[in-house]
């Protein structure tokens, strides 16, 4: 079998090698992980569009199919040892054969011919003071990275969610998609479709994407249409999550000795809207749930009755976390939370989080904080300092 098999170029010079040779001198081109029995016949030209290869032996064994490289016979790398030589191929390339066929990765580059180029940015929980030093550098800058001095204006396309905070520091031209509820695909495509016309202009392209694109975000299945659509590697700068942030923004802690010893991070919708699966309830476990406010009281009911949680588990809802006075934090429980964010109107972006930890830091100075349910005021934090 054909494992861990890296393929590598020096000036005329390709190796392939595993675990002998020496190949510390040379560039790596690709890496590729592949389990597969070769047939004499499957080494095709094309393969990463690396062409004129020297010629290899194949070796066989019981084990497996082996590769070693023969440079006019005056030197050798090889995959695997104590085999023997069966026969000799000529080789200008590794082969669709390798994948039973099925189509060739396609090769990507950072910056298209002409110019143009994707950067993929989280913009954390929705203040600017929460962006990280490259986002807010990438965000804020004339050129943008730009591959060359006559670049055009960048094209930034946020989502929906993303704060006016956060837009209005932006420079350049915005377009928002408008993933509401219902034609959340349609916004999809638009994106793809704004995507390829900057590209196909030779601007720099941001994506902007609310907490982490990579944290229930589609931001792999956004790369991965990139690659495809543009023959573009996009530049990922990632972004604080609200999974981690928001629930902190909001005076709840996801991890207290004693209280919370692990953290599951959930989506409150799978693909096609499907209600994702729950996991079981644990008393020292802190659920926190993203994407999930429009289903709230669809979520708690399913908590209850299909995954085990006490009707008395205590849920915290975080509205616009480090949105200065746009913040809100709702307290309650399993029975009582659906009606409060009902009662107060919460809407996305929110993060929901379940467990213990909810009332950990919260102060019993002025009122009972242990049986506290509704709209949290500030002074119950206690000297916990909020960022605003």
């Amino acid at each position: 079998h054909f494992q861990g098999v890296l393929i590598l170029k020096k000036e005329n010079m390709v190796e392939i090698g595993g675990n002998s040779g020496n190949l510390s001198r040379v560039k790596v081109l690709q890496v590729v992980s592949l389990t597969v029995l070769l047939g004499r016949a499957a080494l095709i030209q094309g393969f990463f569009g690396i062409a004129n290869l020297p010629s290899f032996s194949l070796l066989e064994k019981r084990q497996g199919w082996r590769l070693r490289y023969k440079n006019d016979g005056s030197s050798r790398s090889s995959i695997g040892t104590n085999a023997t030589e069966s026969e000799s191929l000529p080789v200008v390339g590794l082969t669709q054969g390798l994948f039973g066929g099925g189509e060739l990765p396609k090769q990507c580059h950072k910056v298209a011919p002409n110019g143009a180029k994707i950067t993929m940015v989280g913009s954390g929980p929705g203040s600017p003071d929460l962006l990280t030093v490259a986002a807010h550098r990438v965000l804020t800058s004339s050129k943008s990275g730009a591959a060359n001095a006559n670049a055009k204006e960048t094209l930034i396309i946020a989502d929906r969610l993303v704060s006016k905070d956060i837009l209005d520091i932006c420079i350049g031209e915005i377009r928002i998609a408008k993933k509401y509820p219902g034609c959340a695909e349609q916004a999809q495509e638009d994106i793809y479709s704004w995507v390829q016309e900057g590209v196909q202009q030779g601007r720099h392209v941001i994506r902007l994407k609310i907490g982490d694109p990579f944290v229930f975000g589609r931001g792999g299945e956004e790369v991965l249409r990139f690659r495809d659509m543009c023959g573009i590697e996009p530049t990922v700068i990632p972004g604080v999550s609200a999974a981690l942030s928001a629930p902190l923004l909001g005076g709840i802690p996801i991890t207290h000795r004693g209280v919370s010893n692990q953290v599951v991070i959930c989506t409150g919708y799978g693909k096609n809207g499907t209600e994702p699966d729950l996991i079981k309830y644990h008393p020292e476990q802190t659920v926190v749930f993203l994407m999930a406010v429009g289903r709230l009281r669809q979520l708690t009911d399913s908590l209850c009755s299909t995954a085990g949680f006490p009707r008395d588990t205590p849920v915290g809802v975080v509205e616009r976390a480090g949105c200065g006075v746009k913040q809100r934090t709702v307290i309650g429980d399993m029975t009582t939370i659906s009606d409060l964010a009902e009662q107060y109107d919460i809407q996305a972006p929110s993060t929901i989080i379940v467990g213990n930890v909810v009332r950990v830091l919260l102060s019993n100075d002025r009122q009972n904080m242990e049986t506290f349910h509704g709209l949290l005021p500030p002074i119950t934090l206690n000297g916990f300092e909020i960022m605003s």
